[in-house]
């Protein structure tokens, strides 16, 4: 099955009330989707109705084929979510998060895309002490690592990449090209660095008042990221519009 992610008609919130609705989204292997918004569009509200962790009010999520409601566990086996830094346990270090993670997961604590991730992310002088200790890059190198673990066909970054230094982003980066390259994953990177969409995502949608307004196909963001600035201004101006709305 090609597609990863499928949601139809979601409608999702909290204590009975939608906070995003009619949101239609599927994502097919290879595919690394730029999730944009203002703060209060929903962004977040719709990754956690996507990896369960609110409950539906309508409509319905499959994560690789694999229906939300009716088999909440196995659904959520197929996706790597990196939390954001500071839902972290701070009493942990990071080798006790990842391997707590990986039991979660039912994968060893080495099975990452790299076996010299640690490295390459500046983590491993860091991975046994606390995690009181860590700045908030750090946590987030931590939050990223154990999205990975496993290997699982979907990954979610809300906001993981923003706290980032810029050898560990560009890492990162490297790391989401070589997956989705391979076919076998598709990545949601939800962010606020509007520039970083068009180097990266081959799609990309905007989300506001709860719903998705405007979206990007490959060649669309090929386009728009062809002279500086130019996705930017796409962003600004559909969203100044849904203001003056």
């Amino acid at each position: 099955m090609d597609e990863v992610l499928a949601v139809s008609e979601l409608s999702a919130g909290y204590r009975g009330r939608a906070v995003v609705q009619g949101i239609d989204l599927s994502l097919r292997r290879g595919d690394i989707l730029g999730l944009l918004g203002a703060n209060g569009s929903g962004k977040s509200t719709l990754i956690r109705a996507i990896t369960g962790q609110i409950p539906l009010i309508g409509g319905s999520v499959a994560i690789d084929g694999i229906d939300l409601a009716a088999a909440p566990e196995r659904a959520k086996a197929g996706f790597g979510l990196a939390i954001e830094p500071h839902e972290l346990p701070t009493p942990l270090s990071g080798r006790q998060y990842i391997e707590l993670v990986a039991s979660i997961r039912g994968c060893a604590p080495n099975d990452l895309p790299s076996g010299d991730l640690l490295e390459r992310l500046d983590l491993g002088r860091w991975i046994e002490r606390p995690i009181a200790e860590y700045s908030l890059g750090t946590r987030a190198k931590a939050a990223i690592v154990a999205a990975l673990l496993g290997r699982p066909p979907l990954l979610i970054f809300d906001e993981t990449l923003n706290g980032l230094d810029p050898v560990a982003a560009w890492e990162v980066k490297r790391i989401i090209a070589a997956l989705c390259a391979s076919g076998r994953h598709s990545v949601i990177v939800s962010t606020h660095v509007v520039e970083a969409v068009p180097t990266l995502c081959n799609r990309a949608v905007l989300m506001a008042d709860g719903s998705l307004d405007r979206s990007w196909d490959a060649a669309q963001l090929a386009e728009a990221g062809g002279a500086p600035g130019a996705f930017e201004e796409s962003v600004m101006q559909a969203l100044r519009v849904r203001a003056a709305a």
